[in-house]
């Protein structure tokens, strides 16, 4: 299949949210085929990252309210209970991914020998 036009690829990045498989599927070609389609055209590559780029912020606000939870409030404001728990664990990925900048990151405890557990910090903060 010829390469399509940038209107109809755009179009169907757009409407397949980044997914190469399923743009692969709407123009009838394999997932290698839009590879040398972007290879060969960096605009098409460009919709792609883009497409991605917004699916990402999209997750990210999912991924935000899984973390924080969504309170129950009554009237003057105040918290009475939950519609959703927060979700710490989601809470502690995204601190220590999203808040790289800012300092945070993981710690791991290991043993050696048997002996006490040393805890190391992964510092994501580059200089």
């Amino acid at each position: 299949m010829p390469i399509p036009k940038y209107k109809k690829f755009k179009e169907i990045v757009i409407q397949k949210r980044g997914n190469l498989t399923k743009i692969a599927e709407a123009f009838s070609v394999d997932r290698w085929t839009v590879y040398e389609w972007m290879k060969n055209n960096p605009e098409y590559k460009q919709v792609l990252d883009d497409a991605r780029g917004r699916l990402f912020d999209d997750c990210l606000v999912s991924a935000e309210i899984v973390a924080i939870g969504i309170p129950e409030r009554d009237e003057a404001g105040k918290l009475i209970g939950w519609k959703e728990r927060p979700d710490g664990n989601m809470l502690r990925y995204l601190m220590s991914t999203l808040g790289r900048k800012e300092g945070f990151g993981e710690s791991i405890d290991i043993t050696t020998g048997g002996g006490q557990p040393i805890t190391i910090i992964k510092n994501y903060e580059s200089k």
